[in-house]
């Protein structure tokens, strides 16, 4: 894909300063998202809860109201709770669940694929471990070339980019 030769252009072309611990947030498209569907969720179920509360405790209202608030707050908790963190210092790679050392790493790689149910390319980190998990990291964070090019710093010949 053209865009994603752009990018691997970037990476190779940029070089980047030692820090210690380097932190990774959402970008700023997906917070738009996340916060233009979890707010109007919230919003909306908040409505159908005072509804369902002005006609005697109506269930259906409040049931609907109890699922519009949950997928609204679910979507503002993802929305804040993203963060991927490197620590040069001791080696590691931490969030979402992750608490990685780079010495666990068997191969680390770059490329698009397809990911969940969707049906649209996206660039991914695919990382193996020695224990033979799979973990794969899709780049929706901020500052991705800075992000993949500290990894492939750090990870040296057990990194590599697939291309197409």
């Amino acid at each position: 894909m053209f865009f994603f030769d752009d990018f691997i252009k970037k990476i190779e072309k940029t070089k980047i300063e030692y820090q210690p611990l380097r932190k990774y947030g959402l970008e700023i498209k997906k917070k738009i998202v996340w916060l233009g569907t979890g707010l109007p969720l919230i919003l909306i179920g908040g409505l159908q809860g005072y509804m369902g509360y002005l006609k005697n405790f109506s269930i259906p209202y409040i049931a609907i109201a109890a699922l519009l608030l949950f997928l609204g707050l679910k979507h503002l908790k993802n929305l804040f709770s993203y963060k991927i963190i490197i620590d040069s210092e001791h080696k590691k790679i931490m969030g979402q669940e992750l608490d990685l050392h780079f010495d666990e790493i068997e191969s680390c790689t770059l490329k698009e694929a397809v990911v969940g149910k969707g049906n649209r390319l996206q660039v991914i980190i695919r990382i193996l471990t020695k224990d033979k998990r799979e973990i794969i990291i899709p780049l929706i964070m901020n500052k991705k070339i800075e992000f993949i090019c500290v990894l492939r710093d750090e990870l040296k010949e057990r990194f590599q980019i697939i291309k197409g």
